[in-house]
């Protein structure tokens, strides 16, 4: 019995690499596409924030356009234009150049139900990691945490609070991951293994976010939202786990200030 047992997950095991053979031999682009792409992003985002600071300075309203002076206008450009860029990099590189389907990049159906517990149980996870970084940081380091962007623009108060509940628990979740899950991680999972994609798509993630004190925290979801997505292959489960953290993470925000009361 004990070797019918061994001899059932020896096959299961090797089923199981066969399915991530054949799904990662379905992925056409490749690293030099990926890091392309990276290349590309960097520089037409650095450009783009050097106009808006000449902007800025002839329109009078400071050195940049920043948290204190931004509007649902200038937001909502800047954040479309950055939106624009990873969806188009991501489609150009992958489908345009590399004839693949959206379905490769990981846009498919995957179970409801199996989505909201894996979020479930995630969000467990990730608060837990949340807490006990602040808590070093800030008990046996003495460094208290500074406030993040998005906090700094729910404390100024200059944007809708409609339009910042719309980018962060939609917008923002939909393009980060079809970008760094979909597009980046299985380029760095198909030429290095699952734990090197996971590790390098999750460095590039928290560096993206410009947050250096939070970049360890930001490294471990997107590590979480990586090994789900490798295991699922489906862009849905990590989507609606990106959606549901961010969306927490503003309303949170949002009732320390009263502007939104969460009874």
């Amino acid at each position: 019995m004990p070797q019918f047992k061994h001899s059932k997950l020896k096959r299961l095991e090797i089923k199981k690499e066969e399915q991530n053979e054949n799904f990662d031999a379905s992925i056409k682009w490749t690293v030099r596409d990926a890091f392309l792409a990276i290349i590309f992003l960097v520089a037409i985002l650095a450009a783009v924030y050097f106009i808006t600071a000449k902007i800025a300075v002839v329109l009078q309203i400071g050195e940049r356009i920043n948290s204190s002076n931004i509007t649902n206008l200038s937001f909502s450009v800047l954040y479309g234009i950055q939106v624009l860029l990873m969806v188009g990099v991501t489609w150009f590189f992958a489908v345009y150049w590399r004839r693949s389907k959206f379905k490769d990049l990981g846009l498919k159906y995957y179970s409801i139900i199996r989505t909201i517990w894996y979020s479930f149980l995630s969000l467990f996870l990730i608060f837990a990691i949340n807490f006990l970084y602040v808590f070093l940081m800030t008990k046996v380091f003495k460094i208290a945490p500074p406030a993040s962007k998005i906090e700094e623009l729910v404390i100024n108060e200059n944007l809708s609070s409609i339009i910042l509940i719309t980018v962060v628990s939609i917008i923002a979740p939909l393009s980060e991951e079809l970008f760094f899950r979909g597009f980046l991680l299985q380029a760095f999972r198909k030429k290095w293994g699952p734990f090197t994609g996971i590790l390098l798509s999750s460095i590039i993630f928290a560096a993206a976010h410009l947050e250096l004190y939070n970049f360890i925290p930001l490294m471990a979801i997107g590590w979480i939202l990586g090994y789900i997505f490798h295991k699922t292959k489906s862009l849905m489960p990590v989507i609606f786990l990106h959606a549901i953290y961010n969306l927490l993470m503003i309303l949170i925000l949002f009732s320390q200030l009263e502007v939104i009361k969460i009874y």
